[in-house]
């Protein structure tokens, strides 16, 4: 069986930390699983189509399944609940368990700003449309958890996520 554990939430909410944090204690209790940030799929310019990422995304599932992975954790910001849909499909894992990471739409935007050079032309429309998705993304309806990550570091983040993923998944 097949399980996949999505990261999702807006620009500066922390997906990409918590989803190291994560595969750090995976990796520490020796569970197999493979860790993908869908972004990196898409990055460059021109930025590729979802449909691109989800059938990179799908290949990639593939593969590591031949490998013997059967856990697969993926960030992704999926501003719809289609997005998400398709996501979850592209991962084509028989079980999946989706995790909201929130912050204040200030909070993220702040982040956004701090992390992204500021010669970079697309720095403060990122920053706009966190705090835009800050309220939006933690509603779809597909979200099984959401969890606030604003004063908090990856790793207690990361703890909280995993004890639930193993409360809902009964293991």
């Amino acid at each position: 069986m097949t399980r996949a554990l999505v990261l999702t939430g807006g620009p500066g909410t922390g997906k990409s930390s918590v989803l190291q944090a994560l595969t750090t204690l995976l990796e520490n209790e020796g569970i197999p699983h493979g860790a993908i940030e869908s972004e990196q799929l898409a990055w460059g310019t021109p930025w590729l189509p979802d449909a691109l990422v989800r059938e990179q995304l799908a290949a990639i599932c593939t593969l590591q399944r031949g490998y013997g992975r059967t856990l697969f954790l993926v960030a992704a910001t999926t501003e719809t609940e289609e997005d998400l849909r398709g996501l979850i499909a592209a991962i084509g894992a028989d079980r999946s368990f989706v995790v909201c990471l929130r912050a204040p739409g200030d909070v993220a935007a702040a982040r956004v700003l701090a992390r992204e050079p500021e010669r970079w032309a697309g720095r403060d429309a990122l920053a706009e449309h966190a705090r835009e998705l800050a309220e939006a993304i933690p509603r779809l309806p597909s979200v099984d958890l959401v969890l606030d990550t604003d004063g908090r570091c990856a790793e207690e983040v990361a703890a909280e996520l995993l004890a639930a993923y193993g409360n809902a998944s009964g293991g």
